[in-house]
């Protein structure tokens, strides 16, 4: 038992710590180190205690733990870690190695300056060896990671790393973590989940508006490509954020998001006049002398012409009106590329032009869109189709090699439109409430169905569009922990004959589908960060997010058993072990991740932190015979429902109040 104490204290303490200012030194405190030392002695004497020898599985499983923290121990007490800032063709003497750095570069996502991965190119003692993000070099008992670079592109900042010991141990206790938590499950529970997860790999009226264009003219001119936010894209995605931010809707008094975004441009005058801008701030609104809530860009200026913000206080009012600005004056119209001799560049009508362009491509980047103006407004629409066209040819023939392909643009725009909406959610969280008071199995099973393949959908469009799996923010893995919930309740509803487990995943689903609106209003296709682009995310994102799912399960479980549905808080009790291995391993592997780019296992990130309290918090009700009050259902539904704000403080509280690393998941 006094094992079990010192389990919740320590859970109690990284909690506290994880909240103080400077934390990182504190969780290897003189106090920290000794709760760590005492708890792996009073690990041992519970295995010695239980004579858990017997039980090869469970003995795995503990003494793993007791295995990661004697080589956490090690790397803390005998690892070393050094960066060295390197310039081209500068040599430096390292624990007796000679490191000189013959080269840096830059890979780009192909026709953009967005960055896809760092590499320096190093000779160690007369050996060439290249060191990029999630790419280790081992040299010896070194360990090179490639850490940070000089604005100029001319030198490199590498960590070394020495701590062969700890690394290798702690991996040691990984792998019999991972022997063990199969050996206690294959039997029953892990040939499912293990199916289960295979499952989502594989497929892996109004007022008169406001002048503008045709809508078929506009949505043609939605077809063309245009570079922004670091990447080429359907101009149609960028007239959606444009208007989205503009207007607070993705259309406006029945245009589409593309007439809006090109009437900015063709009718300027009419649309400054238009009260479509959403200021949601009340003092902005003020200075403006308008209480509605929608200005029109004329209201952003005094009667003598000055601008009314120029203090810069108002940050949303500054915002939106730099943001018309660049679509009025034709600034954020990059959509016509340039071969020059650093690679493509795409510029606007109103860029300085390179000196070296000829003069043909000259006039037809400084005057196309102004001439297609003219023809719109004269009527002659079948020249305006054939301007449209040559500009997509001009893009075609400068940068076809690098466009996005037809079937990406296609899966973009479906996706912009379908991820957009959020009446699926509001669906199933009504069928979720009514079915859970009024079960009906084969409705459930079929919501739950079509809602898998809604959310499969989503995800398919936008890895096609992106050409990555869709697994790098907050509203990509709140569709996975969907999808997980989804596919989950179909199985379990098939198996279980638990009337209240089906509604319970469908509220589960449609929660998961609600937050991932709420964080991202405006899902987007985008390009990794380089220390993104490795296969051990996926695998990481996805074992975590089915915990996750499993956890909300479990707690509504609770919740409706507080409620009198008795019959589910059995398939939350076999749940609960699957579920706390699947999250340990998802822990473990993101530490083999990130050991691969910074070059450390574990580094007290605030989400590490509470990924493990949530861990330690869920490993109680699995030891049931020596916690005996967990056999308690009342206990068990109450700890459960109240354990889970362990995951939402690990999910949202990291990442809009603590930060870190993770804040961006």
């Amino acid at each position: 038992m006094i094992g079990f104490v010192l389990l919740a204290l320590a859970a109690l303490a990284l909690a506290v710590i994880s909240c103080l200012p400077d934390a990182a030194g504190l969780y290897t405190s003189p106090p920290m180190l000794v709760l760590w030392g005492a708890m792996a002695v009073f690990s041992l004497r519970y295995i010695i205690h239980k004579r858990l020898f017997k039980r090869p599985s469970v003995f795995l499983v503990h003494l793993a733990f007791i295995v990661i923290l004697i080589g956490g121990a090690l790397t803390h007490f005998w690892s070393t870690e050094e960066r060295l800032h390197l310039r081209q063709n500068e040599s430096m003497n390292f624990a007796g190695y000679s490191i000189t750095l013959t080269k840096f570069d830059i890979v780009y996502y192909p026709g953009t300056k967005t960055p896809a991965d760092y590499i320096s190119t190093l000779e160690i003692d007369g050996d060439t060896a290249s060191v990029s993000m999630n790419k280790t070099v081992v040299k010896g008992s070194l360990r090179l990671f490639q850490t940070a670079y000089d604005q100029d592109g001319l030198g490199s900042i590498i960590t070394v790393s020495q701590d062969a010991k700890g690394t290798t141990v702690t991996y040691v206790g990984y792998a019999l973590l991972a022997i063990g938590m199969m050996l206690c499950s294959i039997p029953r529970r892990i040939r499912n989940i293990c199916i289960f997860i295979s499952l989502l790999i594989l497929p892996m009226g109004a007022s008169a508006a406001p002048k503008s264009l045709p809508k078929d003219i506009a949505e043609n001119m939605g077809h063309l490509y245009i570079y922004h936010g670091g990447r080429i894209k359907p101009l149609s995605t960028l007239a959606s954020d444009f208007t989205l931010k503009l207007c607070g809707s993705t259309s406006y008094n029945g245009l589409s998001a593309e007439q809006v975004f090109t009437g900015w441009l063709f009718y300027y005058d009419a649309w400054k006049t238009e009260p479509c801008i959403k200021i949601k701030d009340k003092a902005s609104r003020l200075a403006m002398g308008n209480t509605s809530g929608y200005v029109a860009l004329k209201d952003f200026f005094n009667s003598d012409g000055s601008y009314i913000f120029k203090d810069g206080l108002h940050p949303e009012a500054n915002e939106k009106f730099a943001l018309v600005s660049t679509a009025a004056t034709g600034a954020i119209w990059s959509i016509f590329p340039y071969n020059s001799v650093t690679g493509i560049e795409w510029l606007s009508p109103v860029d300085d032009l390179p000196e070296d362009m000829n003069v043909d491509q000259w006039h037809f980047t400084s005057h196309c869109l102004n001439y297609l103006s003219e023809l719109i407004n004269t009527g002659e629409r079948e020249k305006a189709y054939s301007v449209i066209e040559k500009i997509k040819a001009y893009q075609i023939q400068e940068a076809g090699e690098v466009l996005p392909s037809s079937l990406q643009t296609s899966c973009e725009r479906a996706f912009m439109k379908l991820s957009r909406t959020i009446f699926p959610a509001i669906f199933v969280l009504v069928a979720g409430l009514i079915l859970f008071f009024f079960p009906h199995r084969y409705v459930c099973v079929s919501i739950l169905g079509v809602a898998s393949v809604w959310i499969l959908s989503l995800i398919v469009l936008e890895w096609i569009a992106g050409g990555r799996l869709p697994m790098a923010n907050g509203y990509e893995t709140m569709q996975w922990m969907a999808l997980s919930g989804a596919l989950g309740g179909v199985y379990a509803s098939r198996r279980s004959t638990a009337n209240t487990l089906g509604p319970i995943c469908l509220i589960v689903v449609a929660l998961a589908l609600i937050v991932a609106r709420m964080g991202q209003s405006n899902p987007q296709v985008s390009l990794l960060v380089p220390v993104l682009r490795s296969p051990l995310l996926s695998i990481h994102v996805l074992t975590v997010m089915i915990a996750y799912a499993g956890l909300a399960i479990m707690a509504l479980a609770g919740a409706a058993w507080l409620l009198g549905k008795r019959d589910v808080l059995a398939v939350s009790r076999r749940m609960v072990r699957p579920v706390v291995f699947l999250l340990a391993t998802g822990i473990f592997i993101g530490a083999v991740w990130a050991n691969q780019s910074w070059g450390r296992y574990w580094g007290w990130d605030p989400k590490e932190v509470w990924a493990l309290i949530t861990m330690i918090v869920y490993s109680f009700p699995i030891h049931t015979a020596t916690l005996k009050f967990f056999k308690c259902d009342r206990i068990y539904a109450i700890y459960t429902l109240v354990a889970f704000l362990c995951v939402l403080m690990t999910y949202f509280g990291v990442n809009f109040v603590l930060g870190g690393l993770h804040s961006y998941a």
